[in-house]
C-alpha cells in the first residue's frame, strides 16, 4: 500500500518532482531553475527582504537543495524584516528531516507572532502526525481545528487534518475533510491524491481510481500516483494491470523498494517465479525491511 502525500506549505512541486518523469520534470526543474535566477537577482537588488529568501528558499527545496533552502531560511529569519513565512518553511523543513522538537521550536517562534497564524497551526498539529505520535493526537487535532477556525476553507488545514485521519483510521472523516480541500481547489494534486487513499480504505477503489488519474492528468508520469494506481488495481484483483502500471512507476522511480517488492508479489502470482524472485531481491537490495513494512 503507498502512504499519503505530505502536507507542504511551500506547495506540491518538491512532490511532482520528486515522481515526475521524462519531459514533465525536466520542464518542471527549468522552471523552478529560471524562479531561483530571479529570486537571486532581485536579492541582489534588495537583499533585506525576507519574502524573498523564503521564495528562493522553497524554490531550492522543490529543486532537492535542502542545504541551500536552509541557508536561505536562516537568513531571512536573522535579517531584518518579517520572518513569519521563513520560520513555518523552516520547521516544515526540519520535521521532514526529522528535527521534530526544532521544527517545532520555529512553528512556536511563528505563533508567538502572530497566534492567528493558519499556516503554522496546521504545520505544528501536522509535526505531531509525521513523528507518529499518538499521545499528541489530541493537540494536533487542537491545532487543525484552531486553524479551521480562523480559515474555515483552508486547504492546507483541511489537508493537514485530513492526513491526520487517515493515520487514525477515520477514513469518512478524513474524505470530509479532503472533499472541502477539493471544493476549494479543484486542481489540487496533493489532496486528490490523499483523498484516493481514504476512498481505498472506504473501499471505494472506482472513486480512487478516478482521483489518481485527475493526479495524473496534472502531474504526468507522478511514480507515487502510479504505484498507487497499481496497488488499486491489486486490490481489486486486476493483477494484470497491477503489475503494468508498477511496470510504468518503477521507469519513473527505480527507487521505490516498495513497488519492486509489490511487483514480485504479482509476477509471482502470474506464474512469473524468476522474475518475481529478481524484483523481490532488488527491493530488499535497496531497503532491507521492505518484506516486514509492506
Amino acid at each position: 500500500m503507498t502512504g499519503v502525500r505530505t502536507w507542504l506549505a511551500v506547495g506540491a512541486s518538491v512532490l511532482t518532482l520528486a515522481g515526475a518523469g521524462g519531459a514533465a520534470r525536466a520542464s518542471a526543474v527549468s522552471d523552478l531553475q529560471r524562479a531561483a535566477a530571479a529570486y537571486r537577482e532581485q536579492l541582489k537588488a534588495d537583499p533585506d527582504r525576507p519574502d524573498l529568501r523564503a521564495q528562493l528558499g522553497e524554490t531550492l527545496e522543490s529543486l532537492g537543495d535542502s542545504a541551500g533552502a536552509m541557508a536561505e531560511y536562516d537568513r531571512a529569519i536573522h535579517g531584518p524584516g518579517d520572518s513569519q513565512r521563513a520560520l513555518v518553511d523552516r520547521g516544515q523543513l526540519l520535521v521532514r528531516q526529522g528535527r521534530f522538537d526544532e521544527g517545532r521550536d520555529d512553528f512556536n517562534r511563528a505563533l508567538s507572532k502572530n497566534p492567528r497564524d493558519v499556516d503554522a497551526l496546521a504545520a505544528r498539529g501536522h509535526s505531531w502526525v509525521a513523528q507518529a505520535k499518538s499521545k499528541k493526537a489530541r493537540a494536533a487535532l487542537a491545532d487543525f481545528n484552531a486553524a479551521l477556525a480562523i480559515q474555515p476553507n483552508s486547504g492546507v488545514a483541511l489537508n493537514a487534518r485530513g492526513d491526520f485521519y487517515l493515520a487514525e483510521l477515520k477514513p469518512e472523516l478524513a474524505l470530509a475533510d479532503f472533499n472541502k480541500a477539493v471544493a476549494a481547489n479543484p486542481n489540487d494534486d496533493v489532496v486528490l491524491f490523499n483523498r484516493s487513499v481514504a476512498y481505498k480504505q472506504l473501499n471505494r477503489y472506482d472513486a480512487a481510481l478516478r482521483d489518481l488519474n485527475a493526479v495524473l492528468r496534472l502531474t504526468p508520469g507522478d511514480a507515487m500516483t502510479l504505484a498507487s494506481k497499481a496497488d488499486t488495481y491489486r486490490q481489486l484483483g486486476d493483477l494484470l494491470l497491477a503489475r503494468d502500471f508498477y511496470d510504468a512507476a518503477l521507469k519513473a522511480d527505480p527507487r521505490n523498494a516498495v513497488a519492486w517488492e509489490a511487483r514480485g508479489e504479482i509476477r509471482a502470482a502470474l506464474g512469473d517465479g524468476p522474475g518475481g524472485d529478481a524484483d523481490k531481491a532488488r527491493a530488499r537490495k535497496l531497503d532491507p525491511a521492505v518484506e516486514r513494512s509492506n
